[in-house]
Order: C-alpha cells, then sequence, then structure tokens
C-alpha cells in the first residue's frame, strides 16, 4: 500500500505531525507478548551509575526537550525521546511529538537497545521477531521504525537511549547516525556537568522531607548554618532568618553556656550529646523537644548536626501514666489494703463463727483481694524501676539459703495443689545481688511453675556455677511448656499466654516483665529453655569469690 503524505506542519512551539499510515500485518492471536530483553551482566552498576545522576523523576527540563526537538528534526522523524531504563520501567525524561511518561521495561525497545554497543537501529518492527507482536507499538501512535543511540555513563555503562521512531519504514542515513551519536554525547555531557548539583538538590530534598526538625550548627559561633523545611514549619521562621539565629533563640530553658557545654562533650570525644529541652516558636508558642548533637566532620570544617524531635504526646502520656499511678496508690491501694485485713480478720474469727456458706465466701474475698494487691504492687513497681525511683542495695548473698527460703516460702502453696519443691545447691556459693529485689524476682519464678506445673510433679529450685564469675539460680517445672507463638513477647508488659489448665492461673502479666528489669539493674539476665514437659526458668548474676 502506498503511504499517505505527511505535512509535517509546525504550530507554535511544538510540531504536530501528521503520521504516516500503512497498514499493518495482523498479530497472531496465540502469541501477542513481545519478547522482553534480557538483564546485562552489569546491570547492578548499570543502575547505580543512573541513580548517581539524581535525573529519574524530575521535572521536564528545556535543554533535554530541545535535544529531543533537534533529533527528530535531524533524522527527518515525527517522533524522538530520551528515555532511562529503571529497575522494572523505562522512564522517559523528554519526548518530542508522543507524550509518555513512562512504560515498562519489558515491553520497551530501549531495553533491548541497551544491551548493545553501537547504535540500535529497527528498520520495520513488523518483520522483527522480537517486536512484530508488541501491541503498544500498534498505536497509537504507531512505532514502524526505531532508531537509537545509547546514552553511556563515564564507566560505559548504558542508562538508557536518546531515540527517534517513525510511524513508516524507514533507515537512517549515515550523516543522520551520527548526529544522534553526537546529540546522545551532548545528553551525557549535560548530565555529567549537573550531576554534583543535581544529587545535591536531592539530597536537600530528602533533608527537608525528614519528620524531625534537623539544624545543622558552627560550633563555634552556635549560628544555624542549615536549618530543614520541617523545623522552618515548627518554629514560624523561614531559613533566612535562622540563619541569623542560634538555639538560644529558638530555646526557652537553655543558656549559652549550656549549649557551650555540649560541644565541648562532643570535642572530648562524646558520640552524641541528648537532653530534653523547652521549644519557642516564633508566635511565642512553647513545646517540649529531645534534643539529639553530633559533631561531624566536613572537608576539615566540623559542624554540630541536630535532630530535635517534639515529645509532646509522650509528655502528655507521661502525665496520664503519674496521674494512674496517684490514683492506683492512693485511691485503690489504701482501700484495698484496709478491705484485706478487714477479711483476714474475719477468717481468723474476729467476728465470730460463721456459717460454711459464708466461710467459703470471705475465703474467696480473701484470695481476690490478695490477687488484686499483688497486681497493684506490680504496677507501682513496674512505674518505679521506669522512674528510676527503685533502690538496688546489692550484697553478697548465700544461693542455697537464697533457695531454701524460697521453698519454705511456698511450701503450703505448692501442696495445696498436689506439687512437691525440691531444692539442689552446693555449699559456699555466693553471689552479688540486692536480697529483697532477688526475692521478688525468684517469688515470681517459682510462682509460675507451681501454677503451671501439673499435680504429683516436682518444681525444683536449684543453684550451680554458671563459669566466667556468674552464679545461675534456676527454677524448673514439667508443665506444659511456652507456646511457639508467646516466646517472643513472654517478657513484655502485661504479656499472658493462652494455656488450657486444670487451675486458673490468673496474674497481671506484669511479673516476668518486673522479674527482667529487675534482674539487668542488679547486673544479672534471665532467660529460659521450655519444651512440653520441662520449662526452666533461670537468672544469673556476678559470683562473689570464696
Amino acid at each position: 500500500m502506498k503511504p499517505a503524505a505527511s505535512s509535517g506542519r509546525r504550530t507554535g512551539a511544538g510540531t504536530t505531525w501528521m503520521a504516516w499510515s500503512l497498514e499493518r500485518p495482523p498479530i497472531a492471536p496465540h502469541n501477542r507478548a513481545m519478547r522482553a530483553p534480557a538483564r546485562p551482566d552489569n546491570e547492578a552498576d548499570r543502575l547505580s551509575d543512573l541513580y548517581d545522576y539524581g535525573i529519574l523523576d524530575t521535572p521536564a527540563e528545556r535543554v533535554f526537550d530541545e535535544i529531543a526537538a533537534l533529533a527528530a528534526t535531524v533524522c527527518g522523524t515525527p517522533y524522538a525521546a530520551l528515555t532511562l531504563i529503571d529497575g522494572e520501567r523505562q522512564w522517559f525524561k523528554a519526548s518530542f511529538g508522543i507524550s509518555l511518561r513512562e512504560t515498562g521495561r519489558d515491553e520497551s525497545i530501549c531495553g533491548h537497545a541497551i544491551l548493545e554497543r553501537e547504535l540500535f537501529e529497527v528498520p520495520d518492527t513488523c518483520k522483527d521477531a522480537r517486536f512484530n507482536d508488541n501491541l503498544l507499538l500498534a498505536g497509537p501512535p504507531e512505532i514502524r521504525f526505531y532508531g537509537g543511540s545509547q546514552l553511556t555513563s563515564a564507566r560505559g555503562n548504558n542508562i538508557g537511549m536518546l531515540c527517534v521512531l517513525d510511524g513508516r519504514p524507514r533507515e537512517l542515513t549515515p550523516a543522520q547516525r551520527v548526529a544522534l551519536d553526537q546529540l546522545a554525547n551532548v545528553v551525557m555531557a549535560v548530565l555529567e556537568a549537573s550531576k554534583g548539583s543535581r544529587l545535591q538538590s536531592w539530597l536537600g530534598t530528602l533533608f527537608d522531607r525528614i519528620a524531625e526538625e534537623v539544624f545543622i550548627t558552627d560550633p563555634d559561633t552556635l549560628r544555624f548554618l542549615h536549618v530543614n523545611a520541617t523545623a522552618q514549619h515548627a518554629l514560624g521562621y523561614s531559613l533566612q532568618q535562622l540563619r541569623r539565629m542560634t538555639p538560644m533563640d529558638v530555646t526557652a530553658d537553655r543558656r549559652r553556656a549550656d549549649f557551650e557545654g555540649y560541644v565541648r562533650q562532643l570535642r572530648a570525644g562524646a558520640a552524641n550529646v541528648v537532653f530534653e529541652g523547652t521549644r519557642r516558636r516564633s508566635d511565642g508558642v512553647h513545646y517540649p523537644v529531645e534534643v539529639r548533637w553530633q559533631l561531624l566532620e566536613t572537608g576539615g570544617r566540623p559542624v554540630v548536626m541536630s535532630i530535635v524531635q517534639d515529645i509532646s504526646e509522650r509528655k502528655q502520656v507521661d502525665r496520664m501514666k503519674d496521674e494512674f499511678i496517684s490514683v492506683v496508690n492512693h485511691e485503690l491501694r489504701t482501700p484495698l489494703t484496709s478491705i484485706h485485713g478487714a477479711v483476714k480478720l474475719l477468717q481468723q474469727g474476729a467476728g465470730g463463727p460463721m456459717p460454711a456458706a459464708a466461710a467459703r465466701l470471705v475465703t474467696l474475698a480473701a484470695d481476690n483481694t490478695d490477687r488484686l494487691r499483688r497486681i497493684v504492687d506490680d504496677i507501682l513497681h513496674l512505674e518505679q524501676i521506669a522512674s528510676g525511683k527503685m533502690e538496688f542495695n546489692l550484697e553478697p548473698l548465700d544461693a542455697a539459703r537464697v533457695l531454701d527460703q524460697l521453698a519454705h516460702g511456698y511450701e503450703t502453696a505448692a501442696a495445696a495443689v498436689g506439687v512437691a519443691l525440691a531444692v539442689l545447691a552446693p555449699e559456699n556459693l555466693r553471689l552479688t545481688a540486692d536480697p529483697q529485689r532477688l526475692h521478688q524476682v525468684m517469688a515470681n519464678l517459682v510462682s509460675n511453675a507451681i501454677k503451671f506445673a501439673p499435680r504429683d510433679s516436682r518444681v525444683l529450685l536449684e543453684a550451680a556455677p554458671a563459669g566466667a564469675g556468674r552464679v545461675r539460680l534456676s527454677v524448673t517445672d514439667a508443665g506444659p511448656g511456652i507456646p511457639d507463638h508467646f516466646r517472643e513477647r513472654i517478657f513484655q508488659r502485661f504479656a499472658q499466654a493462652d494455656m488450657d489448665s486444670r487451675r486458673t492461673k490468673g496474674g497481671s502479666g506484669l511479673g516476668l516483665s518486673i522479674a527482667k528489669q529487675m534482674t539487668e539493674h542488679m547486673g544479672g539476665s534471665i532467660g529460659y529453655e521450655s519444651r512440653p514437659g520441662h520449662t526452666c526458668f533461670h537468672v544469673t548474676f556476678p559470683e562473689v569469690s570464696p
């Protein structure tokens, strides 16, 4: 079929092309997917070079638009494009005569073209087995001709193509081939020349998008050198205003001497300095922050980078927690203690003889007030540890005596559920710990073991040298074991496993979390091994030399 003539008329700044129309052979219905291009052996290096140019997903630029238009004019084609081949896509930096932003890499001719070292030309896509079944080339606009020159990085990796396209079969002249190669070289020269500024612009964009306030400060004058957009928005100042300011201008509770002291700590070798303070906005509003300072060397000029996080929500949570602890301590613990004392007196007969039904109710009340008291104590202990108010007085302790006292204290409770307690500990084995806190830790482990040990079984309390100057205390039971799904959170607050048992387990789910924190505050460690029929919790502490 004879092609219709093209008017090629230009309108305004762009060009309107009346594409050649040729009858395209039908695509076979059983084979409609184009052959995907292979990935080159240098794919990792190729992508690294591409990303180094910082060109992907950037706005249109006139220089590249003009090069694409010039390529089309020189080669006499209605379409041209400057494409970059990313991992899974073909992205268009510039185009002429067509409007595309990106397509899949596997459907692109350019994906094949970057595999070659010389100009890549397809005179008729309908007669090329690689492309004759590509629906994308069927249009609109229909693509029958492709010619492209590789965009090659300084390391020799092809990152994309400068290509020209036509709706009719054709070939480039030798002069057009040379011109297309030269224009591709111009593209790479522009990319190389702007590489540093593009990278700087990209890093600046990332810097501004960081959620925390970030400041770059001169350690000598304390003036801000640069501030990200988050900080500008939070404080209500422009970058130009902040560059004339110092941390003292935006901090309500710190003096210059404080900040100079932080700089001295950093110069003395501190990895970072962390402190809390109160930020002051331009409108006078104050808000609490956590500030982290770090000294960085930048080409011989040290700077302080400070990352500032708004902790208003954290402070609100802390206030709510303090109010809750106050309620627990004064509004719940005090009356609960009175109720518990009254119930115990009734159990001891202070109110006179009671019918059997009443006695059972009083016993039930006593058991539940005991449980509530333990939960309240756990909550208060957890708060004391977190706030640093709990004291730890370390002293030498005899391991055997510690375990004997525990066994004696839990003997009645264990016997009530058909469990025997046994102690295995050598003489003269001593460790360092706080006697009261160690008793709390071990009592929790023994109590848990009794809860889960089957009737007519034994719970073993054992002490032994652990090597490396450590003593190991362990509590072993023959219970069902710890479920796999629960093991990762066993030491978390309020963690409780769902395990079937003949007895109600109760508890707050705080015991093991408290035990772990107390153990670590005493210089110890806690762990466990568990399988069905065998669970062993153990703690280790520094050994006292004989």
